[in-house]
């Protein structure tokens, strides 16, 4: 907080506009007629003549001084302190007034007096915010008319959005939590919500993000997919869209069917979400952890919980003798189709009795390897189960074959013919 004993300071140069805003308006404030033409005139000549002359000496006092810590408290105590006095007029105008505050006249009211003084004001902060950027304090508020003037932008801006997330057929609710975050802010008749720099100055790199992304992407089919790499780049910890976020993930593990695949696509994420850049000192919203962490946070708990739910219904073997079986494999020199095929023709033969194929595929594909994969993928092997290829099926039958004749050694002619002839009805 900005204390009276900085108005001490040497540089200071508010005291006119202090003592006007704070003092004589509050007199002049209570009588009920127009405010006097001579005092109207002087004041706000007067009050041009100050604003001129800080914008003239501003610059050479901030270049006068020893480091940076004095420029910086020397600019953060002006930037304050001029969002304090311009609120302070806001707060003697009515809504409406507000929203046409930069529309002066020549009319002789104490509403168009305090516009002209508010003005002078406005002009001083942007000249701060343009030449000293790099020096503001991004916790700060901003005034109230800072945020309707870029507001209304961002309804403009909002529209072409909208309309490209359409077109792109991007999720209606991923559509609207993105939207309604450059919404969900005060209006005119609320001037004492605090709407920071920091705030403001991600909304508008966000909207010119969006529409860059919309443009760049030339209606592809992958916009989805870069808009949400987009949000997590910028950091849109957003508590919306973080539920979106882990409501689409739990969508997506409930759809596959064992618990081996889950931990995969859990896995997969989380390697993604830790592999990705953010931008840094960037965040939607600073009172929350960054959207990259609150991801990880929750992925690493629905991990840990599988694990233990696998660990759960698992047979009660002792740790060693599950240990002794965690990376066994039979080594074959079958391939994937191969592999997959044999299962189908026992499983259809009733040589196998398992009931539950998905059970049995993952067994296998745990288990077992092929000639060029020692980690065979459950999903690979499921869709070999099911594919039929003439090739395959002769590539099987041979191997059968080879498996009669080496069972055969010794045994008569007529019996290998009658074996041969029930394996070629596979």
């Amino acid at each position: 907080m900005i204390t009276k004993t900085y108005h001490m300071d040497q540089h200071y140069q508010l005291s006119f506009f202090e003592r006007l805003i704070r003092v004589e308006l509050k007199q002049h404030a209570i009588t009920l007629g127009p405010p006097d033409k001579n005092l109207f005139s002087s004041t706000t000549a007067q009050a041009i003549r100050e604003k001129d002359k800080m914008l003239q000496c501003f610059g050479r006092d901030v270049y006068g001084m020893g480091n940076d810590k004095q420029v910086e408290w020397h600019i953060q105590m002006h930037q304050y302190q001029l969002v304090v006095l311009m609120d302070q007029i806001t707060g003697l105008l009515s809504p409406a007034e507000i929203a046409t505050i930069n529309e002066l006249t020549a009319d002789l009211t104490w509403n168009n007096f305090y516009k002209i003084i508010y003005a002078n004001l406005a002009e001083l902060l942007s000249f701060l915010e343009r030449e000293f950027s790099r020096y503001l304090n991004l916790s700060y508020k901003i005034p109230i008319t800072h945020w309707l003037s870029a507001r209304n932008g961002f309804v403009n801006e909002m529209k072409i959005i909208s309309d490209g997330f359409t077109a792109a057929q991007i999720d209606e609710q991923l559509s609207s939590i993105v939207l309604q975050s450059f919404l969900d802010f005060p209006s005119a008749e609320n001037n004492d919500s605090l709407i920071t720099y920091r705030q403001l100055f991600y909304l508008r790199r966000l909207q010119k993000e969006l529409s860059a992304l919309l443009i760049n992407n030339n209606g592809g089919p992958d916009l989805a997919e870069k808009l949400k790499d987009l949000l997590l780049y910028l950091n849109f910890n957003n508590v919306h869209y973080l539920r979106y976020c882990t409501d689409s993930i739990t969508m997506e593990i409930t759809e596959l069917p064992t618990i081996r695949e889950k931990l995969d696509h859990l896995i997969f994420l989380q390697k993604k979400i830790n592999q990705t850049n953010i931008k840094p000192g960037f965040i939607f919203n600073k009172l929350h952890p960054t959207l990259q962490n609150q991801l990880k946070a929750w992925l690493n708990e629905e991990i840990s919980y599988l694990h233990r739910k696998t660990h759960l219904s698992a047979p009660g073997h002792s740790p060693d003798e599950l240990s002794r079986w965690k990376d066994f494999k039979v080594i074959t020199v079958l391939s994937v189709a191969q592999l997959g095929y044999i299962i189908k023709l026992l499983l259809g033969n009733g040589v196998f009795l398992n009931r539950n194929k998905t059970e049995l595929l993952d067994f296998f594909s745990q288990f077992f390897t092929t000639v060029k994969q020692d980690n065979v993928s459950s999903g690979s092997l499921r869709t070999n189960f099911y594919k039929e290829d003439a090739n395959v099926s002769k590539a099987v039958r041979g191997i059968f074959m080879d498996l009669v004749n080496y069972s055969l050694k010794g045994v008569n002619v007529a019996v290998y013919f009658v074996l041969d002839f029930f394996l070629r009805q596979f």
